[in-house]
């Protein structure tokens, strides 16, 4: 596996959003693939506990890879990116802050908050809407 991430220029702090990590990995996708890879080039990256756990769950669910191959790839994105683990005050905050959609989404803004990231990279922009503060950067389009 390569590495993803080359030295760092930047002071902007960004947080991926589970689906750029599943692009980061997909050969199905190759232009999402290349985009997420090409995007996050010299920029300081975080992610969290959450984002691995979502991983997993959908590299079980729409991957043939087996058990060996997702563990890898946890184990590369928690060393390659700023890994943050999210403690009970984060979901006190995200339940504070949470639009009642997806309170997984208001855990992950809880997170980045408490971090003061203010930038996520998501393909699903619409979901980060209505949290104040928050920019979400589709690297997609």
């Amino acid at each position: 596996m390569e590495n993803l991430l080359e030295k760092k220029q930047t002071t902007e702090k960004y947080f991926l959003d589970t689906n750029a990590l599943v692009y980061l990995i997909s050969s199905e996708e190759i232009t999402k693939h290349k985009k997420i890879k090409e995007f996050i080039i010299d920029k300081d990256i975080s992610i969290s506990i959450q984002n691995l756990k979502e991983l997993a769950n959908v590299m079980f669910k729409r991957t043939n890879l087996g058990k060996d191959e997702i563990k890898k790839y946890i184990l590369k994105f928690a060393n390659e990116f700023q890994l943050i683990i999210e403690l009970p005050t984060d979901t006190l905050n995200a339940i504070t802050i949470s639009n009642r959609k997806n309170f997984y989404d208001s855990l992950l803004v809880a997170t980045m908050l408490k971090n003061n990231i203010t930038t996520i990279i998501t393909e699903n922009e619409k979901d980060f809407e209505e949290f104040n503060g928050i920019r979400a950067i589709n690297p997609f389009k």
